[in-house]
């Protein structure tokens, strides 16, 4: 059973689930995005964190570099490792060497997770493996409408 927010549809429940134990097991997560995919649910989670109803933090790149940076140096600050996710939108193994976050993303533990693998993992004993074979054949393929599917 999941103890992901009640606002989270099944799919995105699972991904909070899976995203939960990488922070718990690793410390500092790296999620590259690069097609953005994830940005409505990490938003998710940073409003859920606020809410004290998740127990890491979460930051996302969105309008600057400079501003990610500047948010996770309040978390820096402290004398032990924080539990953390970083969402990178845009960004990808190559990409992310070229921007001012290199240091971090070498720190960190990268995170990655494609939609058709979560999917299977969220749907795997509550539907027929024909379904989840039917709906992976869809066009749009993106979080809202897995939650939605299932």
């Amino acid at each position: 059973m999941s103890n992901a927010p009640a606002q989270f549809g099944p799919v995105s429940a699972t991904l909070e689930a899976d995203v939960r134990d990488w922070v718990r097991r690793r410390g500092v997560i790296i999620w590259l995005d690069l097609d953005g995919h994830y940005t409505g649910f990490v938003d998710r989670l940073i409003v859920a964190h606020e809410a004290g109803q998740i127990p890491y933090a979460v930051h996302a790149l969105r309008d600057s570099y400079l501003e990610l940076l500047l948010s996770l140096e309040q978390v820096a600050a402290g004398a032990s490792t924080v539990p953390l996710l970083i969402h990178l939108p845009g960004c990808n193994e190559e990409t992310v060497r070229q921007t001012p976050l290199l240091e971090l993303y070498a720190a960190g533990v990268r995170y990655r997770k494609a939609l058709e693998t979560l999917v299977t993992e969220a749907a795997t004993g509550k539907i027929r493996p024909e379904q989840i074979a039917t709906w992976k054949d869809r066009r749009e393929q993106t979080l809202e409408a897995a939650d939605e599917w299932l």
